[in-house]
């Protein structure tokens, strides 16, 4: 196994910060952070685009890209999610047009109708 020395550099992280009301002012965080680059990373198999999966522990971190399997399972669990998303709007609009109340009748009864029909005639 070859060896790469790199260190944990910093970044900046910076959010709103929702204390202060309609201040605009942004809070920074300084966070460790581990960048590699470099043509060795492709010719491991780390291509541009090439979806990975990082296992870590305290002191280890193990990176390797998805296996075919992996990557069919997470397609399978993201087509699922969005599954279960539009059924469930689909229940929600349901029950929303459950909700609602029935027309009320615009018209009268026939019967009412043709009776007050009748003497408007004469």
């Amino acid at each position: 196994m070859k060896t790469k020395n790199i260190k944990v550099a910093y970044t900046n992280r910076y959010s709103k910060n929702c204390s202060i009301p309609h201040s605009g002012a942004a809070m920074s965080a300084t966070v460790p952070k581990i960048q590699m680059e470099g043509r060795w990373l492709e010719s491991l198999g780390f291509t541009i685009g090439a979806p990975l999966i990082v296992e870590y522990e305290e002191g280890s971190i193990h990176i390797r890209t998805l296996t075919a399997e992996e990557m069919a399972e997470k397609e399978r669990g993201e087509a699922q999610a969005e599954f279960e998303k539009k059924l469930a709007e689909l229940e929600q609009a349901r029950n929303r047009m459950d909700s609602m109340a029935a027309p009320s009748m615009v018209a009268e009864p026939a019967v009412e109708y043709a009776a007050s029909a009748a003497k408007s005639r004469y």
